[in-house]
């Protein structure tokens, strides 16, 4: 086998780009890097998280939501990462940058409008 066609090889299953479509995600908290999870699973996960630290406010939910979230996309392989933006949205939510900080800002009033009130 000369090298050209060595190069050319599929890459192996552990560095394959294709796409998921099956509606789960590698789990992050796995030392197997082939275990996976199901994108609906790990939102709701981070979901009643966020709700056990939000006091009740929306604004405190959304930021801690977006947050978990996102930095779970982040550790994702790039391949699964549409699999979980998509059952984000499908739950009523975008995974960006952008709602972030929207949701981060929101918060931070909040966070001064109770700080007034308590003085």
């Amino acid at each position: 086998m000369d090298e050209h066609t060595k190069r050319q090889r599929k890459p192996s299953t552990k560095e394959s780009t294709t796409l998921r479509t099956d509606g789960f995600v590698r789990n992050i908290h796995s030392r197997n890097p082939f275990d996976v999870i199901r994108a609906d699973v790990v939102l709701e996960r981070i979901e009643k998280k966020a709700g056990r630290s939000c006091g009740m406010h929306y604004e405190l939910y959304q930021a801690h939501l977006l947050g978990g979230a996102l930095d779970y996309l982040d550790a994702l392989p790039l391949k699964d990462r549409p699999v979980l933006m998509g059952a984000a949205a499908k739950r009523g939510y975008l995974l960006t940058l952008a709602e972030e900080e929207r949701a981060l800002e929101a918060r931070d009033v909040l966070m001064s409008e109770l700080a007034a009130n308590d003085c």
